[in-house]
């Protein structure tokens, strides 16, 4: 089914496309709304702990990019769930990551309103709001559904205008900046506390949620084997580079006082003046804009790879396997997150499943993770005939001595990823605790008696 399933989409997504994928997965609004949290937490020492904790971070990434280059499909965690642990742990998988996915553009359209807002109110209050939602979803579903091109095309012009003016702040901000002072000042940076490095590193890891967009669409894009991996390594680098630079260039513009806005629209205000704030608010916008589409592209895959796979059987799983003869895209799986998500920002119903929206998509990372792990047990036992295509994945498993640094490397990351993920998990509220039980319980009630079933019967 796996190789029919990516047969049936076409391959628009080359290495360009995949790397803004993943930037656009993590800059949406949260850089926006970032830099005085972290001023407050960390102080001078904010700007370091997005080098130290994206470093961290990325032993998460390296494990998503080795899973991309294993299991070429479209899909991302539902496939490799279902690869590692079978049928009914993908359903729940990918059961609890459409919501959080879903949740997260329901909540950003409210985000971009608000940043709109402040140039045309009339975009964030009463039928005004409801208009705009309702505009906002369709362009979203129009632009998915006619294709990925058109799509990819959209996210290319989208990512110029949200990083060209960020280029600018930051080159004319560090130019402006009195070098000698701020120097000095950083290397008096006193290291905080644990707790308060715990608290700073809880933003920062948070801030590079959404990298996995691209994996996703693993059946879309040219040669993810090699394109997914590179791509995940040097955007989400480079993306830690880019918040320590910002969040080094607000601390020492702008220090910890707060601000009446958005923090980054306070820097811009204070570098640029009025007109950089309010060409900063439309970056803000933009950059809204940027996510929605990204997510969008990527989270209408989960069901199409959940319908193909047959965790989503009968006239339901047919109808959101279905691609479109002349665009070549799961227009129907597009229709349906659209109308979910865009019906969840009308009423305001996505507030309540927000709050296990992170916890939903760390514990999604841990089962990857662990599924990486088995992969690579299993392709080192060679009496044990394991998958063929992890074997390929690992071709120097055969031939390295036990003691070969690459291997051991390979073997440590996954173990430091896993810890990443435990830490994170462990710092949820009791409330998204909750809040994803319920959803697991809701997704067991689903598959048990409805779709496992349904799938007994058709193949009975």
């Amino acid at each position: 089914m796996s190789n029919e399933n990516n047969s049936l989409l076409t391959k628009g997504i080359g290495g360009i496309g995949a790397a803004l994928l993943v930037l656009n997965g993590l800059i949406g609004a949260g850089i926006f709304a970032l830099p005085a949290k972290m001023a407050a937490e960390l102080g001078a020492f904010s700007p370091y702990i997005f080098l130290i904790f994206g470093a961290l971070m990325l032993a998460i990434v390296w494990c998503f990019g080795q899973l991309a280059a294993l299991y070429q499909e479209t899909g991302g965690p539902v496939v490799y769930a279902q690869k590692g642990f079978g049928d009914a742990a993908a359903f729940q998988t990918g059961f609890i990551y459409y919501l959080a996915r879903a949740t997260a553009i329901a909540a950003n359209m409210h985000v971009l309103l608000l940043y709109a807002g402040y140039v045309w109110p009339e975009l964030n209050a009463g039928i005004g709001k409801s208009f705009a939602i309702i505009a906002l979803t369709t362009a979203l579903i129009v632009v998915n559904i006619v294709g990925l091109k058109a799509a990819m095309r959209s996210l290319d012009t989208i990512s110029v205008l949200k990083l060209l003016p960020f280029v600018a702040l930051i080159a004319v901000g560090y130019w402006q900046l009195d070098f000698s002072t701020a120097l000095t000042s950083a290397s008096e940076a006193v290291v905080p506390a644990f707790d308060t490095i715990s608290a700073g590193a809880l933003l920062t890891l948070y801030a590079f949620i959404g990298f996995e967009t691209v994996v996703v669409t693993s059946g879309e894009t040219s040669a993810p084997k090699k394109t997914i991996p590179r791509a995940l390594m040097l955007t989400v680098s480079g993306i830690a580079i880019f918040y320590f630079c910002v969040q080094w260039l607000y601390w020492h513009t702008v220090g910890p006082a707060k601000p009446d806005s958005a923090p980054l629209i306070a820097l811009a205000n204070k570098i640029f003046g009025e007109t950089g704030a309010l060409v900063m608010t439309l970056t803000a916008v933009v950059s809204v804009a940027g996510n929605l589409l990204a997510n969008m592209i990527s989270t209408s895959r989960l069901t199409f790879s959940m319908a193909r796979q047959s965790l989503i059987p009968g006239k339901l799983g047919s109808v959101l396997g279905r691609v479109h003869t002349a665009f070549a895209t799961p227009y129907f799986s597009i229709l349906v997150l659209g109308l979910f998500a865009g019906a969840m920002a009308l009423s305001g119903s996505f507030v309540w499943l927000a709050i296990s929206s992170v916890l939903a998509r760390l514990v999604v990372y841990a089962v990857c993770v662990v599924v990486l792990m088995k992969a690579q047990r299993a392709s080192s036992q060679s009496s044990l005939q394991p998958i063929t295509s992890e074997r390929d994945a690992y071709p120097e498993e055969a031939t390295d001595t036990p003691a070969s640094p690459v291997k051991l490397i390979r073997r440590l990351i996954p173990f430091v990823a896993l810890a990443v993920c435990a830490w994170s998990i462990a710092q949820s509220s009791t409330n998204a605790w909750l809040f994803l039980l319920g959803e697991l319980v809701i997704g067991a009630l689903l598959y048990f008696f409805y779709f496992a079933q349904s799938n007994k019967i058709s193949k009975g």
